[in-house]
Order: C-alpha cells, then sequence, then structure tokens
C-alpha cells in the first residue's frame, strides 16, 4: 500500500514538472462603444478585439423595442492585434433608453457593450429633462423648488453668520 501511494505521489510529480503545449486560438470576442450615451441620429464608433481575421460580425442595437441593424465589420490582423474599429450612425427614430450594443459572428460567437440613447438634440427643450423608462412611461425629472424651502434657507445662512459674528465678537471682548 505504502508503495502504491509512493508510485502515485511520484507520477503525479512528474506530470506536473511535464510541459502541456495547449494553443490557444484566441480569447473571446471584446467590444467597446464610444461615447457610452449618444443622442438618436449621432454617431458611435465600435472598437472589436480579440477577434480571427477576417470574421465578419453583424452589428445590431437591441432595447426594448427590438433590434436595430447597424451593420457589418470585419477584423483584421495589425501585428498581434486582431479586431476592427467602425462607425455607425444610430437611426434618428430610436427612443431613448438603455441598449446593448451586440457584435455577432457567423458562428455564433457574441460580444455585447452597453449604450444609452437619449433623444435627438433639435427635440431638446428648456422644459424639464425627460427619459423613456424600461416601461414606456416618460420620467420627469422636477427641479423646481417650493419659495418656503427657499426662504428658509436663507434664514438659516443668515442665522448661523449673525451667530458666528456675536461668538467672534464676545471672544474679542
Amino acid at each position: 500500500m505504502k508503495n502504491f501511494l509512493v508510485r502515485n505521489l511520484i507520477a503525479i510529480f512528474m506530470f506536473a514538472l511535464t510541459g502541456v503545449g495547449v494553443v490557444l486560438a484566441h480569447g473571446e470576442p471584446v467590444i467597446a462603444v464610444q461615447p457610452t450615451i449618444a443622442a438618436a441620429g449621432g454617431q458611435i464608433t465600435v472598437t472589436g478585439t480579440e477577434m480571427e481575421p477576417d470574421e465578419v460580425f453583424t452589428l445590431t442595437l437591441e432595447g426594448p423595442k427590438g433590434s436595430i441593424p447597424l451593420g457589418k465589420a470585419t477584423a483584421t490582423a495589425q501585428g498581434e492585434e486582431r479586431g476592427f474599429t467602425a462607425t455607425f450612425t444610430i437611426p434618428a427614430d430610436t427612443p431613448p433608453g438603455s441598449y446593448t450594443v451586440r457584435a455577432v459572428t457567423e458562428d455564433g460567437g457574441t460580444a455585447t457593450a452597453d449604450l444609452t440613447v437619449t433623444a435627438a438634440s433639435t427635440t431638446a427643450s428648456a422644459g424639464p429633462a425627460t427619459m423613456q423608462e424600461a416601461s414606456g412611461e416618460p420620467h420627469v425629472l422636477d427641479r423646481s423648488k417650493p419659495v418656503g424651502q427657499i426662504i428658509g434657507i436663507v434664514a438659516v445662512a443668515l442665522l448661523s453668520g449673525g451667530l458666528g459674528l456675536w461668538l467672534v465678537r464676545g471672544r474679542a471682548q
């Protein structure tokens, strides 16, 4: 039993010392989107890395209302860097919200990145900011303050300043 255990430990030790030659083709594809917040009708640049040369990717913008095609990009090899850089225009009628940019190969390889689409700049207004919630309901940001709250803050500031002056004068005497 003791000899069996010693032989097995030696065999395991020898396997550990033996170099195992594994060649990895590449890692999983990765994409990045710049800018990460863009207006409908604006442009984004998608950069892909960890890709095989000549690999063709179909890019889509996926959100709550479905999938919007952006176009295709082909990976190239430049030294050790393998990937692509492509510019796409977000359709002007894309509703504001959170989206996923998805790059898919013909054999099913996938890479994703997040993108926030805002309203087109021609539709901006001086009114309250709104953004489409995932539920489809508009979310209004009300930044107005009641007059009573403003008066209260000013009164506290004046009272604090007066108390500070009184304390300074009291120590100076």
